[in-house]
């Protein structure tokens, strides 16, 4: 692959993951409200005005509670993604629990999309024992959780190597911890965002960022977002795509 690889991703909790966090606390859970009622369209138009296509993961109650946004990811282009069904890290659940909540969760995404979603993320990134399993029986394409590498890789499932592509994450490329955990300025974020890409640009990996709609959707961070798109673009080799589309390029089906 010649270019850079840039997945800008976003995950749609909309208030479940502050009510697990925080349950019945209307300061925590009307911020994950904000997300799909408010912070996802100023993402969506940001995207719009730079030529972007991304991946949305979403939580299947969220696109039960706010269809409307999830058909404006739809409607522009992006990829939708499983992002389970309750926000609840899969190592909380039986067996039976989690294959529930994935198949679920797919049930309810494919009435937007019209076909079976290829990807997942594991609310919280806290996948069980078995979820590679399941997501390999159940035909998924591509996981994101892993945080042990910047090269994507195929997981060993059984002692064999599977079709199941994993996007590595970082904790430092989430606007989740800088901005709620630590309260870090939105300069500071944006000049660790850059340092990262700098040098990932450099080993040549690639670039996988994770933002929420209810934290980077906000007015003063969208800017750094946005701050960050023109810096990466200035840079020759650049190629922002969803997760699927750089499957399809490592597998040269485009």
């Amino acid at each position: 692959m010649n270019c850079f690889p840039v997945l800008l991703t976003f995950d749609l909790d909309g208030e479940f993951a502050m009510e697990e966090l925080y349950p019945g606390i209307p300061y925590w859970t009307t911020q994950g409200e904000y997300g799909p009622t408010v912070g996802l369209y100023r993402i969506l138009d940001l995207l719009e005005r730079e030529g972007i296509k991304s991946t949305f993961c979403v939580v299947g109650r969220v696109a039960e509670k706010y269809p409307k946004a999830v058909e404006a990811i739809v409607k522009k282009g992006h990829e939708i993604a499983v992002h389970g069904y309750n926000h609840k890290g899969y190592n909380e659940l039986s067996l039976e629990e989690e294959i529930k909540e994935i198949r679920k969760t797919r049930k309810i995404l494919i009435r937007f999309t019209g076909e079976p979603p290829i990807g997942h993320r594991t609310p919280r990134w806290r996948p069980s024992k078995n979820t590679f399993k399941i997501l390999q029986e159940e035909g998924f394409l591509w996981n994101s959780d892993h945080m042990g590498s910047e090269i994507p890789f195929y997981h060993t499932i059984n002692g064999k190597m599977s079709n199941l592509l994993e996007i590595p994450v970082a904790f430092n490329l989430d606007d989740w911890p800088f901005y709620f955990n630590w309260g870090s300025p939105a300069s500071e974020v944006f000049e660790i965002w850059r340092d990262e890409f700098d040098t990932r640009y450099k080993e040549n990996s690639i670039f996988c960022l994770t933002n929420h709609p209810l934290v980077t959707g906000r007015p003063s961070r969208i800017i750094t977002l946005e701050n960050l798109i023109k810096y990466m673009k200035k840079y020759p080799r650049v190629e922002f795509m969803r997760i699927r589309d750089y499957l399809n390029r490592r597998q040269g089906l485009i």
